[in-house]
């Protein structure tokens, strides 16, 4: 059995007013969010229960057996940013863990996307956690953020510093930004 999961309690990038709809999932998630699922063997849901305050989160998961859990499980939603970037800070505060059994691999994610303005990913930062052998790496178009427990942890940035961590990502081109929870797993 191979299992990976992201909990997010808010997710924000705020300038002169918060881009994220529904970023504290108080809402169903058809409000502002797309969800997509490769296969049966994940899932997406919101809820109450997963952290201990009475408020929602969202829980994206995936697991498998036998190779049948490859694949991924992603609740995202685009914006356009109309502000310079040097006025969007992203907030979340967000649960993470990823393991398997040694013979395949598994990443879980909190993805900020910059994307230019026809919808072209540009880079990518991920707050993560990862089995061994997942693929993801700092590269001048990733950069990783490593959570470094399975518990609950706010994160903040502001976007031009963390583009900063992407040498071959020219900030003057990010038109729009994707925020996801995401998870890949492969041969799970």
């Amino acid at each position: 059995m191979h299992r990976y999961l992201i909990l997010a309690l808010i997710i924000g990038l705020c300038g002169a007013n918060n881009y994220v709809v529904n970023g504290d999932f108080e809402l169903p998630l058809t409000n502002g969010w797309t969800q997509y699922s490769s296969n049966g063997y994940g899932g997406i849901t919101r809820g109450t229960t997963y952290h201990p305050d009475p408020d929602y989160e969202a829980y994206v998961y995936r697991q498998g057996s036998g190779g049948l859990g490859t694949g991924y499980e992603k609740l995202h939603q685009t914006f356009d940013v109309t502000i310079p970037l040097s006025h969007v800070d992203f907030n979340g505060s967000v649960k993470l863990d990823a393991w398997d059994n040694g013979s395949s691999w598994a990443g879980a994610a909190c993805a900020l996307f910059y994307l230019n303005e026809n919808g072209n990913t540009l880079g990518v930062t991920r707050i993560c956690r990862e089995s061994a052998g997942c693929p993801w790496a700092n590269t001048s178009i990733q950069h990783l953020i490593y959570a470094s427990d399975t518990f609950w942890h706010d994160y903040s940035f502001n976007i031009d510093d963390e583009l900063q961590n992407l040498s071959g990502v020219d900030p003057s081109n990010v038109a729009k930004i994707t925020v996801a929870l995401i998870d890949t797993a492969y041969n799970c």
